[in-house]
């Protein structure tokens, strides 16, 4: 896919995903933080997977849109 293609030339080893990475592990790090795995029910396992998406997404959002700004630039220059 195209999309993937771009990604992985221009983005993905860059320093920025490096930071994208630390800002997710940060995000997770919270919060997992107070949680004691081997004690949850399986219903709250799975809504803290659900929380953990959404971190994740979140940051594939905006990382996506410097990406695309970041192409953008390059176009009209």
């Amino acid at each position: 896919m195209l999309i993937r293609d771009i990604y992985n030339r221009i983005f993905a080893e860059t320093k920025e995903m490096e930071k994208n990475d630390h800002a997710i592990s940060d995000d997770l790090s919270a919060l997992l933080k107070d949680v004691d795995l081997q004690k949850i029910t399986y219903e709250e396992f799975t809504n803290l997977m659900c929380q953990a998406c959404a971190v994740e997404e979140r940051q594939g959002f905006v990382s996506g849109f410097r990406v695309f700004a970041k192409i953008m630039c390059e176009a009209l220059a």
